[in-house]
């Protein structure tokens, strides 16, 4: 009985290679925690030093490991390499999964393009009813190299690690700075909006003259800003629904009286409304808010207005 059993368990021993996140890392640590969980032996491929693992291996659990970056499942051992036997081979594997992505590594001194074998190759397997996309979530990986003169080749196919989405700490925030004079202080305002995924709004009495200036700022700025729209204002009547916050050097309350502000209404959605760097916020807006604080104790020379807004954000960050 025993005899059967191992040789049952030889017939459905696969193989599989583990991408480690660093070359230093501990391999007998990562060994170790997967033989509390699988049965199996491992060994170094000699092609490519990946740690490899032979017999019944827990995926689901080997992928929460955090020194595994990614798990290749060997699909096809090393064979010679005749296109009709690896179109076939590919076609036959892909099937099992129904939407693919196809990727070609070439390890020794090889003549093939590996983006003109991977064309081919993703035609072949459209023909046959597989789709082939960028966003699937199996990728299928097939490795060329040569032994003993001869060009082989092997298939593995591998999962992407899902990422947990991160929640947006600044989601509730709407940004604004009233009548920006120049540029540079739009374009940075671009670009802490885009880290940050934050709305932006201005106050501007000229809608033409503010189009010029946003074009020359996204042209300064560099990021993903052809289709960011901010929305222009004639005065902070026109907003509704924010609880509206100032920042001035003129304020009374001190930036102690804002974290314990911001404490207490976190979870409401917030418009924080700052002025150029020249003038500050005009005595009209200013009049029009009913919660106003200061930054830092210097007056003379106080932050810039792009240096207000990361200074705010930071505070926020850690209340959040």
């Amino acid at each position: 009985m025993k005899r059967i059993k191992n040789l049952l368990y030889s017939e459905i021993d696969m193989k599989y290679q583990l991408l480690l996140k660093r070359f230093d890392l501990d391999i007998n640590k990562v060994k170790n925690n997967i033989n509390a969980f699988s049965k199996g032996t491992f060994t170094i491929d000699t092609l490519t030093k990946r740690l490899q693992f032979t017999g019944d291996l827990n995926i689901q659990k080997a992928s929460l490991i955090g020194e595994i970056a990614l798990i290749l499942i060997e699909e096809k051992t090393p064979n010679l390499l005749k296109f009709e036997n690896l179109r076939k081979d590919l076609i036959t594997i892909a099937k099992k999964y129904k939407n693919v992505d196809v990727r070609v590594k070439i390890h020794s001194a090889i003549k093939i393009s590996t983006s003109s074998l991977k064309k081919k190759l993703s035609n072949y397997l459209e023909k046959s009813l597989v789709k082939v996309s960028d966003d699937a979530q199996t990728t299928l990986l097939i490795e060329l190299f040569k032994e003993k003169g001869a060009i082989n080749y092997r298939i593995f196919s591998y999962k992407q690690k899902i990422k947990p989405k991160q929640t947006n700490k600044f989601s509730n925030i709407t940004i604004l700075i009233e009548n920006p004079r120049l540029k540079e202080e739009i374009s940075d305002f671009l670009r802490l909006s885009l880290v940050f995924n934050l709305t932006f709004k201005v106050i501007h009495d000229d809608k033409v003259q503010f189009e010029a200036m946003l074009n020359n700022a996204k042209k300064l700025t560099k990021g993903k800003l052809g289709n960011f729209k901010v929305e222009i204002i004639n005065n902070l009547s026109q907003l509704h629904g924010y609880i509206k916050i100032g920042f001035s050097k003129h304020a009374e309350k001190n930036e102690q009286d804002l974290i314990t502000f911001l404490k207490e209404n976190k979870n409401n959605k917030l418009l924080f409304v700052f002025g150029n760097d020249l003038f500050g916020l005009t005595q009209t807006t200013r009049e029009k808010l009913p919660n106003m604080f200061s930054l830092t104790e210097e007056k003379i020379k106080p932050l810039k207005v792009s240096q207000a807004l990361s200074y705010v954000l930071g505070i926020y960050s850690t209340l959040s």
